[in-house]
């Protein structure tokens, strides 16, 4: 219970840094900020400072920032008010958008870099190396670490397949930590059914590992990408049929980070910069009540110079609502029954 509770604060704090992205943003873009909720329904905590409202709800989900003017029901706004939210520049207004799942991406990057710097991550090695497959074929011996792939540290064991599938056969650049020295090695996957293969059986290194400035930096900014492409195939994969579904609800995601927390404090960090990156993913995907999907309506806005009616958008984001809301009470309802039934 402990680290679940760990967890659930973790979650709390993306959603924050989520938030405070919208927030920021918007006050730097002149907007007025009425008011920066944690969760929702009554406030069980609140402090109004200056013109805006903090306050946290009594439904630990989610959370909003309601900017002056945003939603057209917005009372006592002043329609010729230049701080409102519709009377601002639009690219002012779609940065403010957008704003949230940016700083989840670039907060990611921070931790990836924290860690990789300053705290160790554990490396990924070689266990066993199938003999007549292309590992052993290129040289690969049992012990080996796999430190990189393409140029991206290894520090965790999914990644190393991951490249393998992207390969698709073509040769991979993979660097090998052998007493104490890096040997480079040219790797060409095998097919086996749809599953393209390096022939290791992977763990993790005992100990962990910190890297050098340029060498962290690189991993802060490349490793957010390399699960965003992941993300994005796994999808595809899904709408094809190729693999199934496994989308989780907060409780599902905590329960996970509470596992990853329990095997040690990087593991659990490295977890939530997974989480925030696609917390960042999600919420910009072009889907209506999402932030992705007020940013169509105003890229559509830029391109043909004329606002779009707020009555029609609000329309489309109330019915993108109604199809998300019961997905995630869905999904937490699974998530719950399994907890209690202990899987």
């Amino acid at each position: 219970m402990l680290y679940f509770l760990l967890a659930l604060a973790a979650l709390g704090i993306l959603i924050i840094v989520h938030e405070w992205g919208h927030y920021y943003v918007a006050k730097r873009c002149g907007m007025r900020v009425d008011r920066f909720a944690i969760g929702f329904g009554p406030a069980i905590l609140q402090k109004t400072v200056g013109e805006t409202t903090f306050q946290v709800g009594i439904v630990p989900l989610g959370g909003y920032v309601q900017i002056a003017g945003l939603n057209p029901e917005d009372e006592n706004i002043d329609a010729k008010d230049p701080r409102s939210y519709p009377n601002r520049p639009t690219w002012q207004r779609a940065l403010t958008i957008a704003a949230g799942p940016l700083v989840n991406f670039v907060f990611a990057s921070i931790v990836i870099f924290v860690l990789h710097l300053g705290i160790g991550v554990y490396g990924v090695t070689a266990k066993h190396v199938l003999p007549n497959y292309p590992a052993a074929t290129a040289g690969m011996v049992d012990g080996d670490q796999i430190f990189r792939i393409e140029g991206l540290i290894m520090s965790a064991t999914e990644l190393v397949p991951y490249y393998a599938q992207q390969s698709e056969g073509k040769p991979l650049h993979i660097e090998v930590m052998r007493s104490g020295q890096l040997h480079s090695l040219n790797v060409t996957p095998t097919k086996e059914g749809n599953v393209w293969r390096l022939g290791i059986e992977l763990a993790l290194t005992d100990h962990t590992q910190r890297h050098r400035f340029t060498d962290s930096l690189k991993q802060s900014i490349v490793e957010p990408l390399v699960l965003t492409r992941q993300t994005i195939n796994g999808l595809a994969n899904v709408i094809r049929g190729r693999q199934s579904a496994d989308f989780k609800s907060p409780v599902g995601i905590a329960r996970i980070m509470a596992d990853q927390m329990k095997r040690g404090f990087v593991r659990g960090l490295q977890f939530v910069a997974l989480i925030s990156t696609l917390l960042g993913f999600f919420n910009l995907l072009p889907f209506p009540a999402l932030d992705g999907g007020r940013v169509i309506f105003l890229g559509w806005e830029m391109i043909t110079r004329r606002p779009v009616n707020h009555r029609v958008e609000q329309i489309v984001h109330l019915v993108g609502l109604l199809i998300l809301l019961p997905l995630l009470f869905f999904l937490m309802g699974r998530d719950i029954l399994e907890w209690v039934r202990g899987h």
